[in-house]
């Protein structure tokens, strides 16, 4: 086991994130070596944001997605020669609130592509995209010897890219220039973007599409007699070094592939977990306006069901015998359909709701860290801080479950003040993963 003082919490971030792949892999190799670590999601609408709950939050690292290659690297406090040379980071690491970025990407390439072309030295090699995973496809083919050419819809972009790179450049419509001598052609474009046309390329040429989606030139190359490269290799290889930076563990690609094969479909029913304060039930209504779905509060279910309200049910049986009522509760909605459940915060607590949770539905653990959740408490509904220094408890409470909250959630969700953003945030990340 990885020895470490605490459990850790590492993630995965770009806007969207709930397609990602990467939890997969991580959770794979955190349970082969038995790390005390969890790997989550973590939704944010841009890059400043991620910076943030990075601090915040107290992740150990986090790995970087589209579209916020370039404008981490803004927040950060100090960048690897690599990430500074390509101004595009898609791994971070934080040391006390210190976080470093660093590409992982240009390796990851470049591997990928000798695990199946063997030496690309020399290799003509033509780069469709000159966004961050273009601009490090060009720099790990460049690296390992090939010849470079890289093409863009817009010329500036396409200049830069060559810039930080040493690299040709060219506009994409003069990509028919290219494609008939090219030896690797990488697609590293939007998985929305037009399919481009790879019909005049010679039998033989290696393909490799950027996204691990379901690819167009698959079949394509097969009609072709082209070599195709699955998007995933690029995928396991660029986070094996990122998880040597996170963990010091370098694991084999084939233990990361071992995860890949693990993907489960999103769950129909929605729960909604968080510290208190973090506004689950309003967020958790909204969300069930949007989607038509059932909105069920556990916290309501058990009111009705012992006829008081929370503050008198922990006076009157405890804590713990709330717990128990809690999980009831809970495990009572099994066989429901179209449901959204939104959580007290301590349902976490015990291990057969955080089974439930993360085996029934697609979980949302909404963010606010304890002052922000204590600035929007103005009730005294809330028995367990009914104390003396509430501040301290809350930060108390919320280390304890911080951990727990990871270890159940599909992906974390920042709680915004108007709970409606909150809702149309997750709204559309389960829509576009759909």
């Amino acid at each position: 086991m990885l020895k470490s003082a605490e459990h850790k919490i590492f993630g995965v971030t770009g806007n969207p994130v709930l397609h990602s792949k990467s939890p997969l892999m991580f959770r794979e190799v955190f349970s082969e070596y038995r790390v005390d670590a969890s790997y989550i999601r973590v939704a944010v609408r841009d890059a400043a944001d991620a910076a943030r709950l990075m601090r915040e939050a107290g992740f150990s690292g986090m790995n970087v997605t589209a579209p916020f290659k370039f404008d981490i690297a803004g927040h950060l406090n100090m960048l690897s020669g690599d990430a500074a040379r390509l101004e595009s980071v898609n791994t971070v690491v934080s040391s006390n609130g210190t976080l470093k970025g660093y590409n992982t990407d240009f390796t990851g390439v470049a591997e990928a592509l000798e695990a199946h072309a063997g030496s690309i030295k020399g290799k003509k090699t033509v780069i469709a995209g000159a966004g961050g995973a273009g601009v490090a496809a060009a720099w790990g083919a460049r690296s390992r010897g090939a010849d470079v050419v890289i093409l863009n819809i817009t010329p500036a972009e396409a200049e830069a890219a060559a810039r930080k790179t040493g690299c040709r450049h060219d506009i994409l419509a003069n990509i028919h220039d290219y494609t008939p001598s090219a030896d690797i052609f990488v697609a590293a474009i939007p998985y929305e973007a037009e399919q481009l046309d790879i019909s005049a390329m010679k039998p033989g040429t290696f393909v490799m599409d950027a996204s691990y989606k379901k690819s167009r030139y698959e079949s394509a190359s097969a009609k072709l007699g082209l070599n195709f490269i699955p998007g995933e290799e690029w995928l396991v290889r660029q986070a094996i070094p990122a998880c040597r930076l996170f963990t010091g563990i370098t694991p084999l690609p084939e233990l990361m592939k071992r995860g890949l094969s693990h993907a489960r479909s999103l769950k129909k029913n929605i729960s909604l977990i968080g510290f208190m304060g973090s506004g689950k039930s309003s967020a958790g209504r909204e969300l069930a306006r949007m989607r038509n779905m059932e909105f069920i509060d556990t916290d309501e279910l058990i009111q009705k069901r012992m006829n008081m309200t929370i503050p008198e049910i922990f006076t009157t049986i405890g804590e713990d015998r709330f717990r128990e009522i809690e999980t009831e509760t809970l495990l009572s909605l099994k066989g429901l359909e179209n449901i959204i459940i939104s959580c007290g915060g301590g349902i976490v607590l015990r291990k057969e709701n955080r089974d439930f949770l993360t085996a029934e539905t697609g979980c949302f653990w909404l963010y606010t860290s304890a002052r922000e959740s204590l600035n929007r408490i103005t009730d005294n509904s809330r028995p367990l801080l009914a104390v003396e220094n509430r501040e301290r408890k809350a930060h108390e409470l919320f280390e304890k479950r911080k951990p727990l909250y990871a270890q159940t959630c599909t992906a974390m969700v920042i709680s915004e003040v108007n709970p409606e953003h909150t809702a149309e945030h997750i709204n559309e990340e389960i829509n576009l993963a759909l």
